[in-house]
């Protein structure tokens, strides 16, 4: 019998690989020793894409998700339903190290030779070579089967944005960080873009009187509700104005309560933002990222509270206030410029509009790709780049 459920599922695959499928927090060290600059591979990237918390395909005993690592080659392992669906799928995510190719091909081909689902398999976070070698040995193109029909690849639909601090920020004749007008030619059409939404900002807070606090997220009971609070609130603004596709708020719940590895400010960077003035104290963002080289970054959870009338704040005067998102943006850019980071991946978008906000912020286009294996149509035995697979069955 197929299984449809996430726990059932679980369960038996982990019987087949009981020495290669971990908890992906116990797993950190491994992670960062397949650290090579891209966006999925760190402990936030794979917890945030084979997440078990999310409705789809909830996981009670790996709620941060699952992670294959055989000793060299590492990827995470989700099992999700499209919107609107309950047939569940196999996601590989992010393979790397030696012998990946033919270690997903292990894992897909123990799925289906053992019946535990014959429906298509989703693979995910690849770069360009990598994709080529799939859909050389028998995976489709994303269009054949998308998973979703407005953004076939997720938030991979519009490509991972990459900003380059130097370009943004540079450094007063005091010794603080300002932010700078662009000056590629790329960036000819919004180069102050930034730097007057940051201005416009702060003129919003000076008229009212407040002042914005970025502060550590420290993963206590405390700083989990109040991130939890935020998380919701953003998505059910969202809704409420019909954007939202794809995400829900339960994929970030590991991102809001487990700590990556390392230190603070250092291997992994987590921060709230507040509203402050008298009397007040009002969360609006939360930002969660950590280092993936040693001069860069991702950013995974980028939320911010854009619309003022949802806030317990007392404003008169609003103008400037819808300039947050990228204010917040600036101010977590400088906190990890000032850490070392130099080059901040922010991952990729579900929609236009999304990502026009990253690009006009200065974020530089990197596509990564899905493929797909169409269901129980055929079976890759050999790994990827082999140039073999079993054919049509």
């Amino acid at each position: 019998m197929i299984a449809t459920d996430r726990d059932d599922f679980e369960r038996e695959l982990t019987k087949l690989l009981p020495d290669e499928l971990h908890d992906v927090r116990t797993r950190f060290e491994r992670i960062d020793e397949h650290k090579d600059g891209s966006f999925a591979v760190s402990d936030v990237g794979y917890m945030l894409y084979g997440n078990g918390c999310n409705l789809r395909g909830s996981s009670s005993r790996y709620p941060a998700g699952l992670l294959y690592d055989d000793g060299e080659a590492v990827f995470g392992v989700g099992y999700f339903s499209k919107e609107g669906s309950l047939r569940k799928h196999l996601h590989i995510i992010a393979p790397r190290g030696e012998g990946a190719p033919e270690a997903v091909a292990k894992v897909v081909g123990l799925v289906r030779d053992n019946a535990l689902s014959d429906a298509s398999v989703y693979l995910r976070h690849l770069d360009d070579a990598q994709r080529e070698a799939f859909l050389a040995d028998g995976y489709r193109e994303i269009d054949t089967d998308p998973w979703h029909h407005l953004a076939p690849e997720e938030d991979e639909s519009y490509p991972n944005r990459v900003f380059r601090l130097d370009d943004l920020l540079a450094a007063n004749e005091q010794g603080d960080l300002e932010v700078r007008t662009l000056s590629s030619e790329a960036h000819r059409s919004f180069r102050t873009k930034g730097k007057q939404a940051h201005r416009r900002f702060q003129n919003f807070l000076d008229r009212e009187g407040l002042r914005f606090e970025l502060v550590p997220h420290t993963y206590s009971e405390a700083d989990c509700r109040t991130g939890y609070g935020i998380v919701n609130e953003y998505f059910e603004a969202r809704r409420q104005q019909g954007a939202l596709i794809g995400s829900t708020p339960e994929d970030y719940w590991p991102v809001v309560h487990q700590q990556p590895h390392g230190t603070a400010e250092h291997d992994y960077f987590a921060y709230r933002g507040y509203l402050v003035g008298e009397g007040v104290r009002e969360p609006v963002a939360l930002f969660v990222g950590e280092r993936t080289g040693a001069q860069s970054a991702g950013l995974y959870c980028t939320l911010t509270l854009r619309f003022p009338q949802r806030l317990a704040l007392a404003v008169e005067d609003h103008r400037g206030f819808t300039a947050i998102p990228q204010f917040v943006w600036l101010e977590v850019f400088k906190r990890l410029h000032r850490a070392g980071i130099r080059e901040v991946d922010a991952g990729g978008s579900e929609t236009l509009g999304l990502d026009d906000q990253k690009r006009q912020l200065g974020g530089q286009a990197r596509k990564t790709h899905w493929v797909v294996l169409p269901e129980m149509q055929e079976r890759i035995l050999a790994g990827a780049g082999k140039g073999t697979n079993d054919g049509e069955r």
